[in-house]
């Protein structure tokens, strides 16, 4: 989903916009960045504050156990000697490498334990930049 704003954000050091690109296919994303106001753990309240987190790219087999897991179309993102992971409260917040946006926090186990799933933003950029032309 895109949303379009009534009015321009106004942009600040706390509001700004994200730029997003497709990944090339031989990237290596090794420490990924993201973060938003999600829970900061299974029986923890949603924080007050941003949260950033560094995750790490896996390999899609990682992600296996999701029955409706596509690589094609989303990423398997953390690692499981970690207990840090994208959680409930986190849903479409971004994923960014190089503070570019290249996936959108999507689902996960119920126990918040790593991997979590992305989608992918890069198959979407045809219907993405259609949409933008129109409006």
């Amino acid at each position: 989903m895109l949303l379009k704003l009534e009015e321009k954000a106004n942009l600040t050091l706390a509001v700004r916009t994200l730029p997003f690109y497709p990944m090339s296919p031989s990237s290596v994303l090794e420490n990924v960045p993201g973060g938003w106001l999600g829970r900061t753990g299974v029986k923890e309240p949603a924080s007050s504050t941003l949260q950033e987190v560094k995750l790490r790219l896996m390999e899609p087999r990682a992600c296996s156990h999701f029955p409706a897991f596509d690589h094609n179309l989303q990423l398997c993102v953390g690692n499981p000697q970690s207990t840090k992971s994208a959680f409930k409260g986190d849903s479409g917040g971004p994923l960014l490498c190089a503070g570019v946006a290249q996936g959108i926090v999507s689902y996960g186990l119920s126990n918040a334990k790593p991997p979590a799933v992305f989608t992918r933003i890069s198959p979407y950029r045809p219907w993405i930049d259609e949409v933008l032309k129109e409006n």
